[in-house]
């Protein structure tokens, strides 16, 4: 016998003028909100917050994937980078760019590297978008401290 199961998350929006808006979550601080592709410096977009839940909800699933595969990661990093294309007035994501960097264990590297492969296809987030998503991945070994950005 299947088992579903169901899980709802809900959120509210409410403008705050000049093209901003609020999104708020029982229980969690309040996020002030630009206007799609006019996000200012300092305030989230639509878009980057999209490009967030993407990173990391992959780094989620792969350090749960790892954690059940045996495979040790000491640290995991991932830059995201979303590609928007303009076409008969419509914008959307076309490509999703994952660039991985995961510290794990001398001989682990190619254990890792299937890790954040299985991540990419099980992340709750990617298999909702249906946008291609493109993974690079460099698995390094501990002794190697990860470069900072």
């Amino acid at each position: 016998m299947r088992v579903v199961k169901l899980h709802r998350y809900g959120v509210r929006t409410y403008p705050l003028g000049a093209g901003r808006f609020a999104l708020e979550a029982p229980g969690k601080p309040r996020l002030e909100i630009a206007k799609p592709l006019e996000a200012a410096d300092e305030i989230w977009g639509p878009q980057e917050l999209l490009i967030g839940s993407l990173a990391s909800c992959f780094e989620l699933t792969a350090l749960a994937i790892a954690r059940r595969r045996g495979v040790p990661i000491h640290a995991i990093r991932t830059d995201a980078t979303g590609h928007v294309q303009e076409k008969d007035g419509i914008s959307r994501f076309v490509i999703f760019d994952l660039d991985v960097d995961i510290e794990t264990d001398g001989g682990c590297e190619t254990a890792a590297e299937r890790v954040a492969s299985r991540a990419r296809d099980e992340c709750l987030i990617a298999r909702t978008i249906g946008v291609p998503i493109r993974l690079t991945v460099e698995a390094r070994t501990a002794e190697r401290e990860l470069a900072t950005a």
